[in-house]
């Protein structure tokens, strides 16, 4: 039963009566637990719907077309959380005083299925997998780490089998769309074990279209967690050669390839970015799969765009990870120096927050940003990469860019990738 926050204005369910803090319970006899369940049902194009008003139940009938809302939102719904105590969980990692959603690790298949969150699998039950098949919930994004069952007990710190390969395999009877991470940690569930990982998968592959190999993200703050060995660029480099094998041997059924090593192992092997047919249909840029090959292909597209020159004279500054600033130094602000009037610089802001291992710029925090560049105010225009920013406009320290740009007494800005938008600004 789903609470009513809001009625849309002229709409199906405004016509039929159905009003703001209505219950809806029923759609077609059929319960409606939540979100997913209301968006599978009331595609019918005859309703029967039981609302709960003031503890009486209204039955009201509704004819209507396939693809027709009936303008009803709800009130949120309870987010599964995660009960594993996986030892590299990046959420047990935080430092204390962040805000609380921060802390919440989210296990949601719906989630998962909505908006391409990662999850595990371990807690969906065989009813769980049965609504997946039934609503057509994909794709899904499901964290494997490993096949081994050993070595998952060890990384998820579980006692019993959790059945992974059998619910993958009724995912991929089924035809639901998968895409996997591993998250890689050095000693631990690479090697043969990863092989194997990989090996496992591909048996799968009529489904699972692609598996994002991640580096594990260690903080300073993994206080009374296991030990675990962070990457290094010889480790990257070893890691290079395995993933050209991979790419020969592997591919989805769309004919791309099946397994796909995170950007920042290239940017810690100081090593070339592979080509952009190589990513397929960069099927998770969000996890850093591809995400700076598309950066330097996007900036390439707009080349011919750029002016020769500005009103000027203009300076702006780049804020970045450690990990970026190399990329685009190399590819993107060598390019706009060659602007009359223009001048760009890259700043790599280093993650005190978080600790100096952490060097991507999706975490870093407006502190640090303030922090250090206090001694280098002499820009017209900062620009914020735009990972660091939340849906609300928050970096993770609660920080809005107009709070950086408050103390640091220069404009800044969350940018938004367009290189021709940015010179027009840098004009007026």
């Amino acid at each position: 039963m789903l609470k009513i926050s809001s009625v849309e204005k002229n709409s199906i369910a405004e016509q039929v009566g159905i009003k703001f803090n209505d219950y809806l319970v029923t759609m077609n006899n059929q319960i409606v637990n939540d979100f997913l369940d209301y968006r599978f049902l009331q595609s019918e194009e005859n309703l029967k719907i039981q609302i709960e008003r003031n503890g009486k139940v209204l039955s009201i009938n509704i004819k209507k077309s396939y693809d027709d809302d009936l303008g009803i939102k709800f009130q949120d719904t309870k987010i599964r959380s995660c009960t594993n105590n996986c030892i590299f969980c990046f959420i047990k990692q935080n430092p204390p005083g962040m805000r609380k959603s921060i802390y919440f690790c989210d296990e949601d298949y719906r989630y998962s299925f909505l908006y391409g969150n990662f999850i595990t699998l371990t807690d969906v039950d065989d009813n769980a997998l049965d609504r997946i098949a039934t609503q057509r919930l994909s794709p899904l994004y499901i964290s494997v780490h490993a096949t081994d069952t050993a070595v998952r007990k060890r990384i998820f710190r579980f006692r019993s089998e959790d059945h992974l390969l059998e619910k993958l395999e009724f995912l991929d009877r089924s035809r639901i769309e998968l895409h996997v991470q591993i998250v890689l940690m050095p000693g631990i569930n690479d090697g043969e074990v990863l092989e194997k990982t990989i090996r496992d998968l591909y048996h799968f592959r009529e489904s699972i279209k692609s598996v994002a190999i991640v580096p594990v993200g260690l903080t300073k703050h993994r206080k009374g967690l296991p030990k675990i060995r962070g990457l290094d660029s010889k480790y990257a480099s070893n890691l290079l050669p395995y993933s050209r094998a991979w790419n020969r041997n592997y591919f989805n059924i769309e004919g791309d390839h099946f397994v796909y090593l995170a950007d920042e192992f290239y940017l810690l092997a100081d090593r070339s970015l592979p080509g952009r047919n190589s990513y397929g249909r960069f099927y998770q840029i969000e996890n850093g799969i591809g995400i700076v090959r598309e950066c330097i292909d996007n900036f390439k597209r707009q080349v011919r765009k750029l002016p020769e020159s500005i009103p000027g004279p203009k300076r702006i500054l780049f804020v970045t990870g450690t990990l970026a600033k190399p990329v685009l130094e190399t590819y993107i602000v060598s390019m706009l120096n060659n602007i009359q009037n223009l001048e760009v610089d890259v700043f790599s802001v280093v993650n005190n927050f978080f600790g100096e291992t952490v060097t991507v710029a999706g975490l870093i925090i407006g502190r640090d940003i303030v922090e250090q560049l206090k001694s280098h105010l002499e820009y017209d225009l900062i620009y914020l990469p735009p990972r660091c920013i939340n849906d609300d406009g928050l970096l993770l320290d609660d920080m809005t860019p107009e709070d950086i740009q408050k103390e640091l007494g220069v404009p800044v800005e969350v940018f938004n990738e367009d290189y021709v938008e940015m010179l027009n600004n840098a004009s007026i």
